[in-house]
């Protein structure tokens, strides 16, 4: 608003011309709170995005405005889940950089190597399953793995202590090249602060 001095004392006119007000949406409704506005306006962000990037068929994992916890982890772990969630990772069932490599685990030789099938089915890692997987029967999209400080740091260890995905050739020796226990440790901190604050 600008004030002029009248006849009458102070008018006050409108720094905007009325004709160019419909153009504004209107004010939020009375009794919508922050928190009530917000929410609609992530709704209203994630219609769009399935609009314009739909998820493919092959990725069953929920898009979201909020970062997925295990990226608390270090950034190369964080990576190769993100690779093997999305089916674009080493594992050789997944359609990557080969598309004419085999698609049988190397490990047991038994089945095609996906995501599910190196983490829960494969043979050749029961032992490293047993030590290092109590408590992780899932890795689908609603599994309690991908919400649980605990259970994702089991995830981690068996993954490291498996190489699990990694680059063929990549490494001589799973232990010498894939982390230590201190490391592990300290991303079990850093994973358990970063999902403390995307709770709060």
């Amino acid at each position: 608003m600008v004030f002029l001095l009248g006849p009458d004392g102070l008018d006050a006119l409108p720094v905007i011309s009325q004709h160019l007000l419909s153009d504004f949406y209107p004010e939020p409704p009375l009794g919508r709170s922050y928190p009530q506005l917000k929410l609609k306006c992530k709704n209203l962000v994630m219609e769009e995005w399935d609009k314009a990037a739909p998820d493919p068929a092959r990725y069953p994992f929920q898009p979201s405005l909020k970062p997925h916890p295990f990226m608390g982890l270090d950034k190369y772990t964080a990576g190769r889940l993100h690779q093997m969630r999305s089916g674009k990772s080493y594992l050789r069932a997944h359609p990557s950089w080969d598309s004419d490599a085999p698609t049988t685990c190397p490990s047991c030789f038994s089945a095609p190597e996906t995501f599910e099938q190196a983490i829960l089915r494969c043979s050749a890692k029961e032992s490293a399953r047993t030590r290092h997987l109590q408590g992780v029967l899932d890795i689908g999209p609603d599994a309690p793995v991908w919400s649980s400080a605990a259970l994702l740091d089991a995830l981690v260890r068996f993954i490291k202590s498996t190489a699990t995905a990694l680059p063929p050739g990549m490494f001589s020796h799973p232990s010498s090249s894939i982390g230590s226990i201190s490391s592990r440790s300290s991303n079990v901190v850093s994973f358990g602060y970063f999902l403390s604050s995307q709770e709060s």
